[in-house]
């Protein structure tokens, strides 16, 4: 009798636990959560108005509490660059995958914002060269001037936004604060013209 009662008390236990497990994953009201474009690089390349070009990049391949990013300095001569922007997700290195093009397909969700800092700001001036479906900036491709032959230091911020109010009232360029929308990544280069 024993025995019996309690077989059948494994048996009733077993059939809520397995209730209760299916149960949960049909009524929990938490949607999945997606995965979220992850950035690891940004590479900015220079061409000069020689046509010769040069690369600084950010990279940080294990992302965010692993080990620190490697942030090359901008250093130029003065001259009239333009600038073209790659994004990469470099997290797993057998795999890269370009998020330029993601970002190029969804132009009207993406902005990037230069902010100079120091002295660069008396000499660097940046300015956009491609736009989205609306005819407003996506910066991806800009054009970068450095004037003035004294040595100078400084830093430029490079900010992406997704899904920023391109028509906020005073955005601009150097500006990204009243833009609103995440920021999908935000690097320190410092800056160095002579």
């Amino acid at each position: 009798m024993k025995t019996t009662m309690l077989k059948l008390c494994f048996i009733g236990f077993t059939a809520i636990a397995f209730t209760a497990c299916s149960g949960d994953d049909d009524d929990d009201p938490t949607p999945p959560v997606s995965d979220e474009e992850v950035i690891t690089d940004l590479r900015l390349t220079f061409t000069d108005s020689e046509g010769t070009s040069q690369t600084f990049s950010f990279s940080d391949p294990d992302g965010e509490g692993g080990n620190a990013p490697v942030i090359d300095i901008i250093s130029l001569t003065p001259d009239v660059y333009t600038v073209s922007i790659k994004v990469l997700d470099a997290s797993n290195p057998n795999d890269v995958e370009d998020i330029t093009a993601e970002i190029l397909e969804k132009d009207e969700e993406h902005q990037f914002f230069f902010v100079t800092s120091g002295s660069a700001s008396d000499v660097l001036t940046i300015a956009y060269v491609d736009a989205d479906a609306d005819g407003r900036p996506i910066g991806l491709s800009t054009t970068w001037t450095v004037s003035g032959i004294t040595e100078v230091a400084g830093s430029v911020v490079v900010t992406l936004l997704h899904e920023p109010n391109k028509t906020a009232e005073g955005i601009a360029i150097d500006n990204p604060s009243v833009a609103g929308g995440e920021t999908d990544i935000e690097v320190l280069f410092d800056f160095v013209a002579q």
